[in-house]
């Protein structure tokens, strides 16, 4: 009972409950996973772009400076201030070399410093050395490009002197790297690492330390960078995801204005999701440590319970037995205390009517009586007609025969006499109606079998108590006791069957004129002799052995009346129906 009360409580709340967590769990899991990726859009992009406005105005104040180096050469002191313009611009973060050349105009001859060996990479898009012709500002179309790991960009701008004629070469050298100190001030360097490319994917500067060595992005033939190549020659801004749940990586790009660079940013899945996955992970043990809390509250309550419940139900196991015991605490919790009160009160009542049944049991095989309790109609006053075989025993010459002994001998004698006969009446299923005196009348009613099985069932049952009538004897005769002689009479009519007298008082019996034809019949049965009425006879006479048939008078009765003195019955006559 108390596992079965776990298990329903289980079933019922614990299961549900942790489905529900499930559920919840793995929807939240998927709509929190899709919001923190939406987000790491959003926050990549801002912070792609920031970073993007700060390296194109740190390359849009280099290139300032050196227009204003150019523009300086043709006003009066041109070189104070050129010199003071060079300093400053030597001074900007990322700025390598800076010197001023004399040569000749533009186009003439190609410059000296762009040598076979920097051209090895030509088709360079973005990672150039960017010749300024004249006063036009801005990048122009790469004549030249630099070393992949030389991480450079070299800036070549012809300064002339209108009166003069004479020409200058202003070299500017600036570090790529130094375009990366943006991203690694804004942090993450630790969690994400970030690359500036060109459009062709060649590496002009990067944080991660897995790039080192490498020229272009996707040369490994890895398809997440080819993934990130292809959405690059699509558009200026994008996200790519990779692969797994989570990804096991996601990368983000912005091209920087007015060039042909792009910065991309990569980041493991795991980083951008940690806050989901540490939530998932704290929510699974919350989960589980909620599941283990109610299971632990579960069996507490249900083993108190099934405790309670377990004793009621012992205790009404002992009560079926008749066994009443002790009472049941009524000091529990309100349900069960009240259940308890309740038991209590049942018990008291079965007590009270347990001596009524008992006694009713003396008179009446168990079965009998069971089946007869299990009917309400059998319990209500009145009866029904039915044809029943009624058997009538009588000691004879009883009161004479006893009239010397003392009053405790012959109860002694009289219990011992019955508790013998009644035995065998059980254990035929007879009803004992009565007693009167050292007479007893018993009917066998046939509740579920047909007539002539029970007049079989009462003949058996009166050779048998004929039987046992030998051993009484010799008890009698060790007692000093007078020897006793029975006589029985069997008849089957129909009387009337069932509760007899008042609501207060009653009795199960059977009433009608056969009950005193059966009285006659055993007046009429010699000592130790079973006589049978004639309708008796006709029911079961191919049963029977007759030993002696006789007509007789009966007092009370008009007519005479054929009677058969039975001697045995004939072996496996409705035996398997006896049983």
């Amino acid at each position: 009972m108390i596992f079965s009360l776990q298990r329903r409580f289980v079933l019922l709340l614990l299961v549900p409950i942790a489905l529900i967590l499930i559920f919840v769990g793995v929807a939240g899991f998927f709509y929190a996973r899709a919001y923190l990726l939406q987000q790491w859009i959003t926050i990549t992009r801002l912070y792609l772009e920031k970073t993007a406005h700060v390296v194109n105005m740190q390359l849009k104040e280099k290139l300032e400076l050196i227009d204003l180096i150019a523009k300086a050469e043709n006003i009066p002191d041109h070189g104070i201030t050129q010199a003071f313009l060079v300093q400053q611009l030597a001074q900007k973060e990322g700025v390598l070399f800076v010197d001023v050349e004399i040569g000749k105009l533009p186009g003439t001859e190609s410059p000296r410093e762009i040598s076979t060996q920097d051209q090895h990479t030509a088709g360079l898009v973005g990672g150039l050395y960017v010749i300024e012709v004249g006063e036009e500002f801005g990048f122009r179309a790469p004549t030249t490009y630099p070393d992949a790991l030389d991480r450079t960009l070299k800036i070549i701008r012809s300064i002339g002197d209108e009166n003069t004629g004479s020409t200058k070469k202003l070299l500017v050298r600036i570090s790529f790297d130094s375009f990366m100190e943006p991203i690694r001030k804004m942090g993450n360097a630790d969690d994400s690492s970030a690359c500036l490319i060109t459009t062709t994917g060649h590496l002009l500067a990067y944080t991660g330390k897995s790039m080192s060595g490498r020229k272009v992005l996707g040369e490994t033939n890895d398809a997440f960078e080819k993934r990130v190549l292809n959405e690059i020659h699509k558009k200026a801004f994008g996200i790519v995801v990779g692969k797994g749940r989570p990804p096991d990586v996601v990368a983000g790009f912005y091209k920087i204005p007015s060039t042909n660079w792009y910065m991309v940013l990569f980041a493991k899945g795991q980083v951008v999701l940690r806050p989901i996955i540490g939530f998932y992970f704290y929510y699974a043990v919350a989960g589980l440590v909620a599941q283990l809390v109610i299971l632990i509250l579960i069996r507490m309550t249900t083993r108190s319970v099934g405790s309670s419940i377990a004793a009621i139900s012992a205790a009404a196991a002992k009560v079926s037995t008749g066994d009443y015991g002790s009472k049941m605490p009524e000091d529990r919790f309100y349900e069960i205390g009240a259940l308890n009160r309740s038991f209590n009160t049942m018990v008291e009542g079965l007590k009270q009517r347990d001596p009524i049944e008992q006694t009713f049991g003396r008179y009446v095989d168990k079965k009998v009586a069971e089946e007869l309790m299990s009917k309400p109609e059998a319990l209500r006053l009145g009866g029904e007609k039915r044809t029943v075989t009624i058997m009538m025993s009588d000691l004879r010459d009883f009161t004479p025969k006893t009239e010397r002994l003392q009053p405790e001998q012959v109860i002694r004698m009289l219990n011992r006499y019955f508790s013998r006969m009644i035995a065998i009446i059980e254990r035929y299923r007879g009803i004992i109606v009565d007693f009167y005196g050292d007479s007893i009348l018993v009917f066998f009613n046939g509740t579920e079998s047909d007539t002539d099985v029970r007049a079989v069932a009462a003949v058996k049952c009166a050779l048998e108590m004929q039987q046992e009538m030998e051993g009484f004897q010799r008890e009698n005769t060790a007692l000093g006791l007078p020897e006793l002689e029975m006589g029985i009479g069997i008849h089957t009519g129909e009387v009337i069957v069932g509760n007899i007298g008042t609501e207060s008082r009653a009795k199960y019996g059977i009433v009608g004129s056969p009950v005193n034809l059966t009285d006659r019949i055993q007046q009429a049965a010699g000592y130790g002799r079973v006589v049978i009425s004639e309708e008796t006879y006709k029911s079961i006479g191919s049963c029977v052995s007759v030993s002696d048939e006789f007509t007789v008078s009966l007092k009370g009765v008009e007519e005479d009346r054929k009677l058969y003195e039975v001697e045995s019955v004939k072996p496996g006559c409705m035996e398997a129906a006896l049983t």
